[in-house]
């Protein structure tokens, strides 16, 4: 039988034990227990089957090296190796050791030489097994190799493509991250600046409320200041007024008892000159007026004057008041104005802020068009003399803003005061007595300033309006003259003129409602003034109304309670002193307490 690898080696060889002979290709498969070669029997004692190793092909391993070696039974084995063409399918196996124990007989060295030549043959078989196990190998190798080139470049290219892909997605979450990016650094410096410009604008509020805090407390000291100058200056004129009139007192002590006779003849001479100057000029006034009319001649002559120049400043605005184009203009004016006089409320900072406002208005016209402000001004402060009725105080804040204005603009108090003596005689002071026998009701309501409403039902379709409604727009525009008179500021119809106009009122006017009405809002509103600057001639006046004008007007009482009310309310305002004290509303606060910060909501 022909070997697998093509040698002449029968089967397999294996000479020793497992450890004795290491082969080439021993690797390539696990060692299995040693088989037989077919046509090579074994003879092995019992007792030798512990002792002997592996048997290959026949023979023990002691004789394959040549050891004459003997086993303790005593039985001799004779071993052949038996060639390809001796062994066939028809062999009988049993007849193999007898041939073998013949030819060992017959020739000593065979054994030896055939173990030579099984050694050669097996190593030529090895090598050529060795070769060919290498070249198959080899080319299983290349062929891994081959497909593991290829599965790794397979890998390698996906790993390219993946880490492209990767790559792309990383650049597309860095473009969406850097967009984001982007998106939120925007949002925040939009965020920033919005917040700059508030904290800017916030900060330039507090500047200008700083600034404007520190502007009126300015003002604020230096009206106490120019107060407390005025206050001082007045106390000393007081002082010195005293000294002097002690002065002239203990002169005319001195000289009272020489000078008496001279004094009595020159007293007698100057009453009869005042006497006759008194008759030559109530003739002459007597001689050009009504005579039911009651008006001092200084009274009248400063009433004409102030018609006169509020009819300069009414003829300078006609162009404008004409023209249509200037309709627009001169509606933007008035509007203007009505916000700016609603506004002026009972606080030194009020009434800072809207003569600021005022001034700013009228000083940005010229020519006609600051005439027709000055004018639509003045309207606009009487027409307040409703509030004025129901809330006295309210004429306070309006007269010291029409004042401190006139400071820049001194036609702006001869329009109002213009305006108010034209609807209100009583402002000038000037009546007429109410005699039937010498002036009709029309003209008499006319004279004293009554308006004339439309009636359709009436003759003349005009109707006059009651005494009820006379009274009250009598003590509004009053109160309101009062309040620009006791104005304590560099004022042309000052306390002084208020002097003038109550002692005209007490020698002049007849005693009916009406004058007592005016005497008792004036009083209302400047007798504190006047105290205040005239001490003890107000006071004297004061008695002479007391001692003299109050028992006259009670005597034209006749029944009429208005007239009594009237005359009792002027006795309890001597009597008590009370312009011995400020009126309510004239001391204003600096500030409207409910804008104090702890009064806020």
């Amino acid at each position: 039988m022909s070997s697998p690898y093509g040698d002449s080696i029968v089967k397999r060889l294996n000479f020793g034990s497992a450890g004795s002979f290491s082969s080439p290709v021993s690797h390539l498969r696990p060692r299995t227990q040693p088989r037989a070669s077919p046509g090579v029997s074994q003879h092995v004692t019992p007792g030798s089957a512990a002792r002997v190793g592996p048997v290959r092909y026949g023979l023990p391993q002691d004789e394959l090296h040549g050891d004459d070696r003997r086993s303790t039974s005593h039985h001799s084995v004779s071993y052949r190796v038996p060639d390809d063409d001796d062994v066939s399918d028809g062999d009988d196996a049993t007849s193999a050791p007898a041939a073998a124990g013949s030819a060992v007989a017959t020739r000593p060295y065979a054994v030896e030489e055939q173990r030579q030549l099984v050694e050669q043959q097996l190593l030529l078989s090895l090598e050529a097994v060795q070769s060919s196990k290498q070249a198959l190998w080899r080319q299983r190798l290349v062929e891994l190799e081959s497909q593991l080139a290829a599965k790794l470049n397979v890998v390698a290219s996906t790993a390219l493509r993946k880490q492209d892909d990767l790559a792309r997605a990383d650049q597309e979450l860095l473009r969406a991250a850097q967009q984001r990016r982007n998106e939120e650094l925007e949002k925040v410096q939009r965020s920033h600046r919005t917040e700059a410009s508030l904290q800017e604008q916030q900060i330039k509020r507090l500047m200008e409320q700083r600034e404007e805090e520190r502007r009126k407390e300015e003002e604020r000291k230096r009206r106490e200041e120019e107060q407390r100058r005025r206050e001082a200056e007045r106390e000393q004129a007081e002082r010195e007024r005293a000294r002097k009139e002690e002065e002239a007192a203990k002169a005319r002590q001195a000289q009272e008892e020489a000078d008496k006779k001279r004094a009595e003849a020159d007293a007698a001479a100057q009453k009869a000159e005042a006497e006759a100057k008194a008759k030559k000029a109530a003739a002459s006034a007597a001689s050009k007026a009504h005579p039911c009319l009651r008006v001092s001649a200084g009274a009248a002559e400063q009433a004409d004057q102030l018609a006169a120049r509020l009819a300069e400043l009414q003829a300078a605005i006609k162009p404008l008041t004409d023209d249509e184009g200037t309709k627009k203009a001169r509606r933007d004016i008035e509007k203007k104005l009505t916000v700016h006089v609603q506004q002026i409320s009972g606080t030194q900072n009020q009434v800072a802020v809207k003569c600021q406002d005022v001034y700013n208005l009228l000083s940005g016209v010229q020519g006609p068009w600051r005439a027709f402000a000055v004018l639509t001004f003045a309207n606009k402060i009487i027409k307040q003399q409703e509030l004025v009725q129901l809330n006295n105080k309210a004429a306070f804040p309006l007269a010291q803003v029409a004042v401190k204005l006139s400071a820049y603009f001194p036609e702006l108090l001869d329009a109002l005061l213009g305006l108010i003596q034209r609807s209100m005689p009583l402002a000038v002071p000037r009546a007429y007595a109410h005699d039937p026998g010498l002036i009709s009701n029309n003209a008499y309501y006319r004279g004293m300033g009554f308006e004339e409403l439309d009636d359709p039902a009436a003759p003349s379709g005009k109707v006059f309006e009651s005494p009820d409604e006379y009274l009250k727009r009598l003590e509004g525009l009053l109160l309101l003259y009062a309040a620009v008179m006791q104005v304590d500021e560099p004022n042309r119809f000052g306390v002084a003129h208020a002097w003038s106009w109550v002692a005209r009122c007490l020698n002049c006017l007849p005693t009916d409602r009406y004058t007592a009405k005016a005497l008792v809002a004036v009083l209302r509103v400047a007798g504190f003034s006047l105290f205040t600057r005239y001490r003890g001639q107000f006071v004297k006046m004061m008695g002479t109304l007391r001692r003299e004008y109050l028992p006259a007007l009670r005597a034209t009482a006749a029944g009429d309670d208005l007239i009594s009310a009237f005359a009792t309310l002027l006795e309890s305002y001597v009597d008590d002193g009370v312009f011995r004290r400020p009126p309510e509303g004239r001391n204003m606060p600096a500030f409207d307490i409910s804008s104090r910060p702890e009064n806020r909501a």
